[in-house]
C-alpha cells in the first residue's frame, strides 16, 4: 500500500471506531438506566440480592474518597509521609512547563516519541 491508501484506510477505520464508540455510549446509557431501575426495585423491596435465570445481582454501599480541602490534605501527606494516598503520576502539563523552562525536577526524566495527527478534509 502506498501512503495515500494508508491515509485513506486510517480515516475509514477511525470513522468505524467513532461509530462503534457512539454505539458503546448508547449501550452504556441503557445499562445505566436499567441498573438504576434494578437498584430502585431492590431498594423498594428491601433486598440487596436478586436473581434471574441469566444472572444474579448484589447491591452494596461503596465508599468513595473526596478531597474537601486540598491544602489540609497536602499538609497531612507531607507531614505523615502517607504518599500512598496519592496516585503515582506526573502532571504532564506541569512537568512540560517546568522542563521547558530549564527547571530540574529531581527523580524525573523525559522521553520523546512520534505521534501521528490526522485531520479529515
Amino acid at each position: 500500500m502506498n501512503i495515500n491508501d494508508l491515509i485513506n484506510q486510517f480515516v475509514e477505520v477511525k470513522a468505524l471506531k467513532e461509530s462503534l464508540n457512539e454505539q458503546i455510549k448508547e449501550c452504556n446509557e441503557k445499562l445505566a438506566a436499567v441498573e438504576a431501575d434494578i437498584m430502585e426495585q431492590m431498594g423498594n423491596a428491601g433486598i440487596t440480592q436478586a436473581a434471574s435465570e441469566k444472572a444474579s445481582c448484589t447491591m452494596r454501599q461503596v465508599t468513595h474518597p473526596a478531597i474537601t480541602d486540598w491544602d489540609a490534605f497536602y499538609k497531612h501527606v507531607a507531614s505523615t509521609g502517607e504518599f500512598e494516598l496519592l496516585h503515582k503520576r506526573l502532571s504532564s502539563a506541569a512537568f512540560k512547563e517546568r522542563w521547558e523552562s530549564g527547571e530540574a525536577i529531581p527523580g524525573t526524566s523525559s522521553s520523546t516519541n512520534w505521534e501521528l495527527s490526522v485531520r479529515r478534509k
